[in-house]
C-alpha cells in the first residue's frame, strides 16, 4: 500500500519533520515572550527555518550523527570511515558548500516502524502548519473572537474591530493643531467615565502632506506632541514594534495622578490611538494585552 523503500523519500520526510519540530519549538518560545506576534511574523519565520536550522542540525550531527527527523526514519550521517563529523564539516554538509565526503546511512527498520515514522512526521508537519492558528484561537486573538465577557466593537466606516470590557460610547470631537489654528475632526470610542480603568480608541484621517514624512516619523511626532501639549504629562516608556505588516509605537506616560498605556498605529493614512487610563492603584487590573492585541483592521 505504501512504498517506503526510497531513501530519498525518507530524507525528504525527515528534513520536513526536523523543520516542523524546530518551527514548533520557536513558536512555543514566542508564546512566553511579552509581545504579540501576528501571522505575518510566523510566515517570515517559517520561510527562514531552512537557514535557521543549519547550525542546530550541524550541532546534532556532530554530536550524535543524526537529528530527530532522521532518527525517526533510521537515518544517520557519518564520514567516509564511519566516524562522526566535526561541527565545521557538519555545517558544510548542511549547507552543501562543497562536495560531500559524508554519507547518509539507512538502518534496517520494520514496515511497522516505517509506517509509524510516516504518521509521526505527518503529525509534526500538520501541527507546524495549523498550530499557530489554533494557538491564536485558544487565547481569543483570532479574527472575530473576543475574550470571555468582553464586547467586540466593530466600526465599518473606519474599518477596524477591537474588544472592550464593557459597551463603549462613541463621540465626535475636534483637535486643534498647536501653533497653526487648524482643526481636525476625530472620533473617540471609550468605556464610561465612571470606570476606574478607562479604555479608548480614537481615529482620525491625517492630512495628505503629513503622510509624506513616513509612518515612523509621524508616530514619533504624534507622541511628542501628545506629551508636550497635555498638561501635567510625562513620558515614561516608548517602544517601536512591528505587528503583522504594521509599524506601531507603544508608550506609557503619566498624566497628573493617572497613568496611561497606549499604542499608536497608522494604517492607510488613518491614525489610531489606543489608550488605557488608570490610577496607579489599579495597575493590576489593567488588561492591556486583551485590549491592544484585539485591534484589527477589518
Amino acid at each position: 500500500m505504501f512504498n517506503f523503500e526510497s531513501k530519498g523519500l525518507f530524507r525528504a520526510l525527515a528534513r520536513f519533520c526536523d523543520y516542523s519540530i524546530y518551527f514548533l519549538t520557536l513558536g512555543a518560545v514566542t508564546l512566553f515572550l511579552p509581545y504579540f506576534y501576528g501571522p505575518f511574523f510566523y510566515y517570515i519565520m517559517a520561510l527562514s527555518i531552512p537557514l535557521l536550522w543549519v547550525p542546530v542540525e550541524a550541532l546534532l550531527i556532530s554530536k550524535w550523527g543524526t537529528t530527530p527527523g532522521k532518527a525517526l526514519f533510521g537515518l544517520n550521517v557519518r564520514g567516509a570511515k564511519g566516524e562522526l563529523l566535526t561541527y565545521s564539516e557538519a555545517c558544510k554538509w548542511s549547507l552543501c558548500l562543497r562536495k560531500r565526503t559524508a554519507a547518509i546511512h539507512q538502518k534496517s527498520i520494520t514496515w511497522k516502524r516505517k509506517l509509524g515514522a510516516f504518521i509521526t512526521s505527518s503529525v509534526f508537519m500538520l501541527s507546524a502548519i495549523f498550530g499557530n492558528v489554533l494557538s491564536l484561537w485558544t487565547v481569543g486573538l483570532e479574527k472575530g473572537l473576543s475574550p470571555d465577557g468582553w464586547v467586540q466593537y466593530s466600526n465599518d466606516d473606519a474599518g477596524f474591530k477591537i474588544s472592550f470590557p464593557t459597551d463603549p460610547e462613541e463621540a465626535d470631537k475636534e483637535l486643534v493643531i498647536p501653533d497653526s489654528g487648524k482643526v481636525l475632526n476625530y472620533t473617540e470610542i471609550s468605556t464610561g467615565e465612571n470606570e476606574k480603568v478607562q479604555y479608548s480608541v480614537t481615529h482620525l484621517d491625517l492630512p495628505r502632506k503629513w503622510r509624506l514624512a513616513g509612518n515612523t516619523t509621524l508616530l514619533k511626532g504624534v507622541l511628542e506632541q501628545m506629551v508636550k501639549h497635555t498638561a501635567g504629562s510625562m513620558l515614561m516608556e516608548k517602544e517601536f514594534k512591528t505587528i503583522g505588516s504594521h509599524r506601531v509605537l507603544d508608550f506609557r506616560m503619566k498624566q497628573g495622578k493617572e497613568e496611561i498605556k497606549g499604542r499608536l498605529i497608522i494604517i492607510s493614512g488613518t491614525l489610531y490611538k489606543l489608550t488605557i487610563t488608570y490610577p496607579p492603584s489599579h495597575v493590576n487590573k489593567v488588561q492591556d494585552d486583551l485590549f491592544l492585541d484585539s485591534f484589527e483592521v477589518s
